[in-house]
């Protein structure tokens, strides 16, 4: 796992070596972008949000990734935004 975008990532831990646990704790709120490790350009993406705060999801949006990624990130965005309503 590495992270994409997100608050302070330079607080956050270095991507994580492949087939090992990893684990992170979150001090800062917001909203996270992470990929896994050999494979964000395809799309491997996920998001965590940290205390319900959206306050950067402007940023997250304007992250440069691969067509397929930015397509996967769009609609987990998409999924957001639905359970915000």
């Amino acid at each position: 796992m590495e992270f994409l975008a997100g608050p302070h990532l330079d607080l956050l831990p270095n991507r994580s070596k492949i087939n090992t646990f990893h684990s992170v704790i979150f001090n800062v709120p917001g909203v996270y972008l992470y990929g896994c490790t050999p494979h964000p350009n395809m799309g491997m993406l996920g998001l965590v949000v940290v205390d319900n705060n959206f306050e950067n999801i402007a940023d997250i949006k304007k992250t440069e990734l691969s067509p397929v990624a930015s397509s996967v990130l769009n609609n987990l965005l998409e999924e957001i935004s639905l359970n915000l309503r």
